[in-house]
């Protein structure tokens, strides 16, 4: 016995091994084990047991301890009863050591046996007991103490069987009766570990409580590390192929509610900006920071494993060296090589609980930011919008706000990379010792050489935002103006714009950024081979140990690590210079100056306070920009510090209002010229616009408001895409009988008849699908309805015709039943008849109230100075001097305000219909102010797409199934075969070197160990340092090859054809598409293509050759293996089939619920001063919450997705580490026993395989996501066109029209396929040079025939002939260049007057100023060439301005008024020689004297041309010598105007009778 020291009973001691022989544990020391996992999971248990005591998030009868054991379901009573048995058997066991009279058992047994029993009657049965009322879930502690059970009790049956025969000592209990015990204990373990893994369910009662309240219900920890919630979602989507229900996806185990996330981000923002700190990342970092703070431990803790585990590998070659007598028996080996599987597990648990704890955090922030973006767009002052266009905030809503959360997601390796260098290095000194010093040495070299090339990226990326933004915007304003482009046949050079912008500015800084990170990459790439030679050159040189394998291959290991981690560098470097550009953007414009109303002074009316003014003003400047903003723009300049100089007279928009108010009940108008400043009025009535003190600068200026609602009606309408019910009811209550009466009195009853669905017809976006009337009137009856007490109304007689503008005002405005006659109304018009019944007119000019007084009183002012009577005189027009009495008014005035409504409505000329008695009351009770409707989540994706509806939007198109092969070929197509194939050759030559890298250092360090020494040190480095020269530069030529070669080339061809498809699309097509969703393909579709795609291709096959490297080499040198791994990759395609289907589904709900937001975002921008005006902010930030809430819900399922296959493959991963080093182990003393040298190549070579299974998982899957966004742009490459742009076989005349005859027969036409025709069976014949006017109702189909001689709607039968041409035999580009047109909505682009008149540079200045001249244009643009436009803070070069040709135009033309733009468009319709021109409402929106002007004008230019004159108001087509009367879509009547007038019974004689034109 003298060799074996017993010590405490144990006859080996507690070391591991009896001997180095034995292959066995020393039972004592398995004791010691048992003893300690005891005592660990009895710490553990006991705090998860207090928390579950203490949990309070339960049904009331469940808080505390809940003693209700009857209510206890049959199965987890068999699972307590378990737990008991489990107690049962170790008493067992202890009875047995303790009655032992054969063998003296250890007193450590004794201990570990008392403590496992403490643990399972202490804690494991109470925890089971209360578990089941007050959790949702298993508790951790117990399920990773059964798991160690059943590992301890199956190793103690294994070393039983083996040994236990012939040395009995090497059992920890002796005999038979042990054994059974043994065996009982195993199967109980595991029946108790699978109940509380996949059986367990708390009672019923808990779930329900949490159903009810809406909680994310927590799971398991091994649910949670393995993703086991996914699941059901997985499985049933497998299953059906699709998402069965996108509303109801299942509860994530974390909390991802947008709203409540976001208003604590806000709170800390608002916080940032008080304490004038202004630091966006301070405010993330606030309201993120724990969770990202958790998830980085995670990560970093990951990084430390993968640090030591080299460090067993070199234990693992060690004991494998056939040379060297080991101390240990060969079952040390199987235990390292289990603790490199241990470590590889723990470590992917580790990094996919961080990817979903900062994915979690990054959604957070990209919803947040994301809201934020929206809540502020909507309070910007008038002058930042005009800085700021829609592109602008659309791109940082696209690119900067994804920028941020993808930073933030990736921003592990800020703190991992460090780390792990340190540390890295750290174990490299204990394998290399001072030799490491070269590697750090080269590190430093490059650090400053890296910082150069960085700098410059970060300049080009800059560069890059600006252009991308640039891009977006001229798309945005192109998609905007669709219609005009395509009337005017200006598609080549808006193309060419778009194109100036796409290629030769973003693709060829993008060229630049590409080969600068080339070089950054290149030098990278040297750095760890460079290190590797200085590292084993040195060791080499000085050191007296040989390099052997046994320091190479962990040494390698470690490269690896370091490799990747300095790798990332760079790109960290990148995203880092891309971020702070995209921080320093979003804060920029969120501390962008907003509307600020504190000045206007809301007062709810009490009853005394009737009498006053329900607006006031009271010496008041109204400005462009905020007297703060103008002050710190100019206090660099020391010399202009008086207020005067620093506000110049073109940064006031309304100058010295002394004093303006309106009654209670009041009508009140405001006239004046085109850009007097009427609509400019209204919106600083609204707040919009900040101001000053007026003439007396001692007074402070004064707004008064006295109600509690406003409603407002602006010149441009603004309709949302959506239905006419819709956008009448604008979030109020639905009221059937008040909704009746509103579209009643707002004259669309006979609209609904003819509009598809009637009040559900979808408008499209802007409206496009209705006429500029309808959409008039139907801004107007959102405003009526909303039952207000204020209402501001810009203009809305003037895009309606002679009748409906008398109807209106009479049942809307000022007759005796007109809905709003006891409202307050300010109205901006230019109509004589309504100015007659107004109690104030007040006259602006200039931006200044020059004049005021009512109707008789100015009229009867004998001095001939009066502005305001000059301009009224000018007005009048003979629709106020016909019969005037057939409106049916009343003076208002302030004593009748509550008095009982008279109303009476005419429905139509047919339909009349008295208003019965309680009606009356109805009438009376809805004058009070509407309420808003309840807010609700709306289902997601297709609840809006009803395709009952002939006008429903097409739903997005998603496609079914795997991305087709022929979208992988286009994109292969578009990037170049040739560059293609190149690529491949490069990342194979790359690969072949960077194998025999590796078996060089095998050959050198086998040679090494051979002789015992270090020899020919300068050839084998010296090789090795060529070999990885020519692998880095193989490297290199494949990210060049895709780079340049294919990457841009096949962007710059995608995003091409996608922009010609889409600007060749017919109208429908921009009827049916919301502008987000094309925009959506533009910006973050096409930057999916632009930035994603190259890297993930590169990545992809770079695994993929990895892995087939590893799964080659291993299986040359163990045949075994390739089984193995057979079994694996089955594993893995089974795992593979489940995902794909989801991950493809959810990403294409990502893209889908994506638009959305865009849409609604750029839909608010274009009317947020309507917005406002109702104060419904708290309505669209809900519905901007609920888009942003889906969006967000399915991208983190999707990332969820991502994680439970991610676990599933790692793990299998780890499993083929495991399997090299046990067949390893089992060459052992055979004739086949591998040396070191090969043992560490195959198991370095394994560990990396783990690497490569992720990147390929990752990247099939990014790879299949991005390509989604390749489809959807090569679906949008793919759009049907309209006819050819030009036909070259029929070509008409350079001069053709000559003659300008016109010719309808049996024309016919639809607006769709599946809807009516707005045009029947029209014969109508048009001498040349004949002046034609076309009259009819509005919706009769005027400007429907304009559409059609533009052939923008093609015949559905019958045919146009223009001057004997068929018009539908030649190129559009031919017929839409050849006729000229004002049309009723004019655009304008951005850029100067020159290209807004001539961009294709055909006229001379000469002619182009004097169509600018004719067209009355000069005036207001020599007043803005001398004044800088509003709110524009041009560059001093734009300041040089000296030609009127190039006076600035801002984007959609909006520092012009709508009659300025309606002037631009006369100006090209006179530069355009045609013979025929088609004026639609041409003069709508300007006012009379202009209109009398213009009329001259195109009398005197166009006498030699043949004129179509849409007109609303009669008296300007009553000189044309033939009148078209349309109704229905059908020619009525054709004839001239006399003839028609004689004709008592004619539909022209009535309209002429109905407007008042029959003198």
């Amino acid at each position: 016995m003298s060799s074996l020291e017993v010590v405490d009973g144990c006859p080996y001691g507690y070391r591991p091994y009896p001997d180095s022989g034995t292959n066995a544990l020393n039972p004592c020391f398995i004791s010691v084990i048992s003893a300690w996992q005891a005592v660990f999971f009895l710490l553990i248990g006991s705090y998860q047991l207090w928390k579950l005591y203490k949990n309070n998030k339960v049904p009331p009868r469940f808080k505390n301890f809940p003693t209700l054991p009857s209510k206890i379901n049959s199965r987890h009573l068999t699972h307590l009863t378990n737990v008991c048995f489990q107690s049962t058997l170790i008493i067992c066991e202890l009875a047995l050591v303790s009655q032992s009279s054969d063998r003296v058992y250890p007193f450590i047994l004794k201990k570990a046996l008392y403590l496992n029993l403490l643990f399972n009657l202490g804690i494991s049965l109470p925890t089971q007991y209360l578990a089941y009322f007050k959790s949702t879930f298993s508790m951790g502690n117990q399920l990773f103490y059964y798991m160690f059970q059943i590992l301890l009790q199956l190793f103690l049956i294994l070393q039983r069987y083996y040994h236990g025969s012939s040395n009995e000592r090497l059992t920890v209990i002796s005999g038979q009766t042990a054994m059974i015990l043994e065996v009982l204990l195993l199967f109980n373990s595991v029946a108790i570990f699978i109940y509380d893994l996949c059986i367990f369910e708390p009672i019923n009662e808990l779930s329900e409580y949490y159903k009810k309240n809406g909680w994310y219900p927590p799971v398991h920890v091994l649910s949670y590390i393995t993703f086991i919630w996914m699941n059901k979602l997985i499985v049933e989507t497998y299953r059906n192929k699709k998402i069965k229900d996108p509303n109801q996806l299942p509860l994530p185990p974390v909390d991802l509610n947008i709203k409540s996330i976001s208003k604590e981000f806000k709170a800390n923002w608002e916080l940032e900006k008080w304490l004038n700190r202004n630091s966006l990342w301070r405010a993330i970092w606030k309201s993120f920071g724990r969770t990202i703070s958790v998830a980085m431990l995670y990560e970093t803790t990951s990084d430390l494993l993968s640090v030591v585990q080299p460090q067993f590998l070199r234990i693992f070659i060690d004991g494998l060296n056939p040379e060297t007598s080991s101390k240990y028996p060969p079952l040390n080996g199987v235990f390292i090589a289990l603790t490199l599987f241990v470590i590889s597990v723990v470590s992917v648990f580790l990094t996919n609980q961080f990817y979903i704890g900062i994915f979690e955090a990054g959604l957070g922030i990209r919803g947040s930011l994301a809201s934020l973006v929206y809540q502020k767009s909507l309070r910007l002052t008038l002058a930042e919008r005009n800085e700021k266009s829609t592109g602008d905030i659309l791109n940082l809503m696209s690119v900067d706000v994804l920028r941020i959360q993808r930073f933030f997601e990736n921003a592990q390796t800020i703190i991992g990379a460090p780390i792990q260098i340190i540390v890295v290095l750290t174990s490299l000194y204990w394998l290399l010792g001072k030799a490491v010093i070269g590697g750090l040495v080269t590190m430093a070299i490059m650090m400053p050489i890296n910082a150069f090339l960085s700098r410059k990226v970060k300049k080009l990326s800059k560069t890059q935002m600006k252009y991308k933004d640039m891009r977006i915007k001229t798309i945005t304003e192109l998609l905007n103006a669709i219609k005009s482009i395509k009337l005017y046949a200006w598609e080549e050079p808006m193309m060419a714009r778009l194109n100036h912008v796409r290629n030769d500015m973003e693709l060829k800084n993008f060229r630049k950024i590409g080969i600068v990170s080339n070089l950054i990459y290149f030098a990278w790439n040297c750095v760890p081979l460079m290190v590797t030679c200085s590292t084993f050159g040195l060791f080499s040189l000085f050191s007296d140990s040989p390099l052997s394998p046994a320091i190479v291959f962990p040494s390698l290991s470690l490269f690896n690590i370091l490799n990747s981690a300095i790798y990332s560098v760079p790109s960290m470097i990148n995203t880092i210079i891309e971020t702070s550009v995209s921080m320093e953007r979003l804060k920029s414009f969120l501390l962008s100056d907003e509307i600020d109303d504190s000045f206007i002074e809301r007062i709810d009316p009490s009853a005394d306070e009737r009498a006053l003014p329900a607006i006031e003003m009271n010496n008041i400047t109204f400005l462009w920009k905020s007297k703060e903003v103008l002050t710190s723009s100019q206090s660099g300049d020391n010399l202009r510090t008086d207020e005067e100089s620093i506000i110049g007279s073109s940064q006031i928009a309304l100058k010295n209002i002394d004093h303006f108010e309106a009654k209670r009940g009041d009508l009140v108008c405001v006239v004046g010229r085109v850009g007097a400043g009427k609509s400019t009025f209204l919106k600083a009535i609204l707040g919009q616009l900040p101001c000053m003190s007026g003439s007396r600068d001692s007074i402070p200026p004064k707004l008064i408001i006295r109600s509690s609602s406003v409603a407002y009606c602006s010149q441009e309408s603004w309709i949302m895409n959506a239905s006419v019910r819709e956008n009448i009811l604008f979030g109020h209550k639905f009221d059937q009988d008040y909704y009746d009466l509103t579209i009643k009195a707002c004259q669309l009853l006979p609209d609904l008849k003819i509009l598809p669905d009637g009040d559900e017809t979808l408008v499209g976006e802007k409206g496009i699908s209705l006429s500029g009337g309808q959409k008039a009137r139907l801004s107007l009856a959102r405003a009526v309805y909303s039952r207000a007490d204020i209402y501001l109304l810009d203009d809305i007689l003037s895009a309606v015709d002679a009748e409906v503008s008398k109807n209106i005002i009479e049942y809307v405005l000022i007759g005796k039943t007109a809905l709003l006659k006891n409202k307050t109304i300010i109205l901006t018009t230019n109509t004589v008849s309504i100015l007659k019944h107004s109690q104030m007119i007040y006259a602006l000019e200039n931006g200044e109230i020059v004049e005021q007084g009512n109707y008789e009183d100015v009229m009867n002012r004998k001095n001939n100075t009066s502005k305001l009577k000059k301009l009224l005189e000018e007005f009048d027009s003979p629709i106020d001097n016909g019969n005037e009495s057939d409106v049916q008014t009343e003076h208002r005035s302030e004593s009748e305000v509550d008095e009982p409504l008279q109303l009476k409505v005419t429905e139509s000329e047919t339909e009349d219909e008295v208003v019965t008695e309680s009606e009356l009351e109805l009438i009376k009770a809805n004058s009070r102010r509407a309420s808003l409707a309840t807010l609700r989540p709306r289902p997601f994706v297709g609840a809006q797409l009803d395709s009952v509806k002939k006008t429903a939007q097409k739903a997005e198109k998603t496609e079914v199934g795997r991305v087709k092969t022929k979208i992988y070929l286009a994109y292969i197509k578009a990037c170049g075969v040739l560059g293609v194939v190149l690529f491949f050759l490069f990342m194979i030559l790359t690969r072949v070197f960077d194998l025999a890298e590796n078996f060089w250092l095998k050959y050198w360090s086998e040679s090494n160990e051979k002789n015992g020494s270090n020899e020919r040190v300068w050839m084998f480095v010296g090789v090795y340092s060529l070999i990885g020269v020519a692998s880095a530069a193989f490297n290199n030529l494949r990210s060049i090859m895709m780079l340049l070669y294919c990457s841009i080339r096949g962007s710059k061809k995608l995003h091409e054809s996608m922009a010609k498809s889409v600007i060749r699309s017919p109208m429908t097509f921009f009827e049916t598409t919301p502008v987000g969703r094309i925009i959506n393909r533009f910006s973050s579709d096409m930057d999916a293509v632009d930035s994603n795609l190259q890297y993930i291709f590169s990545f992809f096959f770079k695994s993929i050759l990895t892995y087939l490297v590893t799964v080659i080499l291993v299986g040359y040198n163990m045949p075994w293996f390739l089984v193995f791994n057979m079994f694996l990759v089955v594993i893995y395609i089974y795992y593979q089939t489940f995902y794909i289907v989801l991950s493809r589904e959810l990403k294409r709900l990502i893209s889908i619920s994506y638009s959305p937001i865009m849409s609604l975002m750029s839909e608010s921008l274009n009317g947020y001063s309507i917005i406002d005006a109702y104060d419904h902010f708290e309505r669209f930030i809900y519905l901007n919450y609920e888009k942003i809430q889906y969006n967000v819900d399915f991208v983190f399922n999707f990332r969820s997705t991502n994680r439970w296959l991610s676990v599933r493959l790692q793990t299998i991963g780890a499993t083929i580490v495991l399997a090299t080093a046990i067949l390893a182990l089992a060459t052992m003393n055979t004739k086949r026993q591998l040396s070191s040298g090969m043992v560490g190549l195959l198991m370095s070579y394994s560990l990396e395989v783990t690497g490569s299974l992720t990147w390929i998982v990752r990247t099939t899957v990014t790879i299949e996501t991005n390509i989604v966004s390749v489809e959807r742009i090569v679906e949008y490459c793919e759009l049907p066109p309209e006819a050819q742009s030009i036909n070259p076989e029929k070509r008409p005349d350079e001069n053709w029209p000559s003659k300008g005859g016109i010719e309808f027969k049996n024309y016919s036409t639809k607006y769709r396929e599946n809807l009516d025709p707005v045009l029947n069976n029209i014969n109508v014949k048009i001498e040349p040079c004949e002046k034609v006017g076309i009259v009819g109702r509005t919706g009769a189909g005027k400007s429907t025939l304009s559409l059609a001689l533009f052939r923008i709607l093609e015949p559905t039968e019958g045919k146009i002939i223009i001057d004997g041409i068929d018009i539908s035999d030649i190129g559009l580009f031919d017929l839409r260049s050849h006729l000229a047109i004002i049309p009723q909505d004019a655009q304008a682009f951005e850029g100067t007057v020159k290209t807004n008149l001539d961009p294709f540079n055909r006229y001379s200045e000469d002619e182009l100023k004097r169509a600018v001249e004719q067209a009355h244009l000069k005036p207001h643009l020599e007043k803005m060439l001398h004044s800088k436009p509003r709110g524009d803070d041009s560059n001093e070069e734009d300041g040089n301005v000296n030609d009127i040709l190039d006076v600035k135009i801002n984007e959609n033309g909006s520092n012009l008024s709508v009659g300025q733009r309606q002037l631009l468009c006369l100006a090209r319709a006179l530069l355009n020689r045609s013979k025929i021109l088609v004026l639609d409402e041409a003069t709508a929106s300007v006012d009379m004297e202009t209109d009398k002007i213009i009329q001259d004008t195109i009398r005197r230019e166009f006498k030699d041309r043949t004129i179509l004159t849409i007109a609303h108001r009669i008296d300007t087509v009553l000189d044309s010598d033939k009148i078209i009367v349309l109704d229905q879509g059908s020619v009525r009547e054709f004839d001239s105007p006399s003839k028609l007038l004689s004709d008592k019974t004619s539909i022209f004689y009535s309209l002429c009778e109905k407007g008042g034109y029959l003198k």
